[in-house]
């Protein structure tokens, strides 16, 4: 699993230029590993990162979000094509993770402004 650490490293990294953003918890399952985080105004938010992403990777998300575990979820890979799966749940290649803080910018923002 050394290739998923370095993602996870990466991701942790990129994760810290989110303003006020706390990682909770990091949690292998099988052949990814969830990047749990909270950022403000207490918005709980799940990353997973996996080598390639599969429907799979997609359901785990929503069901998480389901439960009420969290609100928003992402999936960052590194090899491959996502796949498409409606709803909450946002696909990132490694090479996008500015694009994933600005997408955690942008619903930090949406929901201050909304409450």
């Amino acid at each position: 699993m050394p290739k998923i650490t370095e993602l996870v490293r990466q991701c942790e990294i990129s994760l810290q230029a989110v303003p006020g953003l706390r990682r909770l918890a990091v949690v292998e399952d099988g052949d990814a590993i969830d990047v749990a985080c909270v950022a403000p105004p207490g918005l709980p938010l799940v990353v997973r990162c996996v080598e390639q992403a599969t429907q799979k990777d997609h359901t785990a998300l929503a069901t998480m979000i389901s439960e009420g575990d969290f609100i928003w979820g992402a999936v960052i890979y590194e090899e491959g094509e996502p796949s498409h799966s409606p709803g909450l749940i946002e696909s990132f290649h490694v090479s996008q993770l500015d694009q994933l803080v600005a997408r955690l910018i942008e619903l930090r923002e949406a929901c201050r402004e909304a409450g």
